[in-house]
């Protein structure tokens, strides 16, 4: 196989070196000595067509990898800058005191308070607090909540009138405006962020105990 190593010409003028590019200076040399081997070829013996077709091919195949091997390192590259700008934004969120779209919540036996927050005005709105298997401990109604963030809270009893047992919990709430058309509402929780878990499927943040997406923070104080 014809395998040419050249990285420089030399030019007519003064004698300097002009490098070759790489990737087109190689595949010009082959094909240029490839056609000078077949003008130049004995008549008498001519050169074997399945021997430079197989040349042909080994060239070919070992360019097609050169290209790959190029854009996977150029991919790698990209994706290797992301992270590490990723990994230094999650790890500067320690210590801070965010507020995170968080439905869950790890109960201590103390009160705990969330926010509901409203897109439009809500007429009423139903909250119910969730154990670990899904059944309601909980619930509580509210009138008149405007739109945005209203604070609320859990006093930690059940609907029995008992103390819940410390554990995860989960917040549920349904929202209707004065037509009793649903109006949307997402749970905010506030707390320290104790931790910050770095991974290729995204970053998450620690608050409360509860693990939640990087994306979910909505507010940021010192």
């Amino acid at each position: 196989m014809l395998t040419p190593t050249v990285s420089a010409t030399t030019s007519a003028n003064g004698g300097q070196a002009t490098p070759i590019n790489n990737d087109l200076g190689q595949k010009d040399i082959f094909l240029k000595l490839l056609v000078a081997q077949m003008k130049n070829q004995n008549p008498e013996k001519p050169n074997d067509p399945t021997q430079m077709a197989s040349q042909l091919a080994q060239f070919n195949m070992v360019d097609q990898q050169t290209q790959s091997t190029k854009l996977l390192q150029q991919l790698v590259d990209v994706m290797g800058s992301s992270q590490s700008s990723s990994s230094g934004v999650s790890a500067s969120y320690l210590g801070k005191n965010v507020t995170v779209e968080q439905n869950q919540m790890n109960f201590n036996g103390t009160t705990q308070n969330f926010a509901a927050v409203t897109k439009f005005p809500a007429a009423e709105a139903q909250v119910t607090i969730l154990d670990n298997t899904g059944a309601v401990v909980r619930s509580m109604n509210f009138t008149n909540l405007p739109a945005g963030a209203n604070s609320l809270s859990w006093d930690g009893m059940t609907d029995s009138g008992a103390g819940a047992v410390q554990g995860t919990y989960s917040i549920n709430v349904q929202a209707k405006d004065s037509h009793g058309v649903s109006v949307p509402t997402v749970i905010e929780r506030s707390g320290i962020v104790d931790a910050v878990r770095l991974s290729a499927a995204g970053n998450t943040v620690m608050v409360g105990g509860i693990s939640s997406d990087q994306s979910k923070i909505t507010e940021i104080r010192l």
